[in-house]
């Protein structure tokens, strides 16, 4: 019983992904072109990576790696856990840029 529901769940976001697709991935690099900006202007510029702190520079990885998934032309865009996995390394980004900022803060650095 939970099997089929989750196939059927599964069915229905893929349905549901083919639909807006043309939607979700232009808002994805949007996403991620924004969190380079800040990524950049916050870190580099305020000079905290020169101390020593490299949460920014695995932000910073995630981020180009997506960007570079994105630019491929592979057949994978059409599928549902493709955009899945890019946006799970653009979640695990912006945990890397929340955690800069809360280090930031916390220690006054800047």
């Amino acid at each position: 019983m939970r099997r089929w529901y989750l196939k059927k769940l599964y069915l229905y976001l893929e349905q549901s992904y083919i639909n807006n697709k043309a939607l979700l991935w232009p808002n994805l690099g949007r996403l991620n072109n924004l969190l380079i900006i800040v990524n950049i202007s916050m870190f580099f510029l305020s000079g905290l990576v020169a101390k020593g702190y490299y949460f920014t520079f695995f932000s910073l990885i995630c981020l180009a790696l997506v960007a570079v998934l994105l630019l491929l032309p592979l057949p994978v865009l059409e599928r549902l856990w493709y955009y899945l996995f890019c946006l799970a390394l653009e979640v695990i980004a912006l945990y890397f840029l929340v955690v800069s900022i809360v280090y930031w803060v916390r220690t006054e650095v800047g």
